[in-house]
């Protein structure tokens, strides 16, 4: 959740659906102005689209648009609807153990990126008067590509968008019916 921002003639509370490939740590933004399981899975849908394609596994937290529950032994149920779409882009679903800042650090990490870098270049730069969510996704893909993939990474010591280059050609098609 990131706060108010103009959309339309409003002032609507946006969220970010934050996807990172584990290798190159190549990063997708998409925005969205509700939470529901519907639009969480439409938005990482397209962050996948964005990445160029898909993991063999994908891990989520336990965010209630993935998970509905936990099962006595604290395994995590998921959404029919996930292990739906999961089945459909080929991936194993997978949720993080509760409690486990190390298993999510990268994604942790690049949401910190998205709230303290992201939004002071994103107040540098010019907005249509009446912006949509598809001009905040595009300023975030920009801001991935002049900034995000240019930089060394302070763990891989990699530059991110060299690295996200060779992962790329690892990834699988998103089928066509899934966007």
């Amino acid at each position: 959740e990131l706060g108010l921002f103009p959309l339309g003639d409003q002032m609507v509370e946006l969220s970010a659906m934050v996807t990172i490939l584990g290798c190159s740590r190549a990063p997708a933004i998409r925005f969205a102005t509700d939470r529901t399981r519907s639009t969480t899975l439409e938005r990482l849908a397209w962050c996948v689209h964005d990445l160029g394609g898909v993991t063999r596994e994908m891990l989520t937290d336990r965010d209630p648009a993935f998970c509905i529950g936990q099962t006595s032994s604290g395994a995590a149920i998921l959404a029919p609807e996930w292990v739906d779409l999961a089945r459909l882009l080929g991936v194993v679903p997978k949720a993080c153990r509760p409690y486990r800042a190390k298993t999510k650090g990268k994604v942790e990490r690049m949401i910190r990126e998205l709230k303290e870098s992201f939004l002071a270049w994103l107040s540098g730069q010019v907005l249509p008067v009446h912006p949509t969510l598809a001009d905040y996704d595009a300023l975030a893909r920009r801001w991935v590509e002049e900034i995000v993939l240019r930089r060394t990474h302070r763990t891989t010591k990699r530059v991110v968008g060299e690295a996200w280059a060779e992962e790329r050609s690892l990834l699988r098609p998103i089928p066509e019916r899934i966007l």
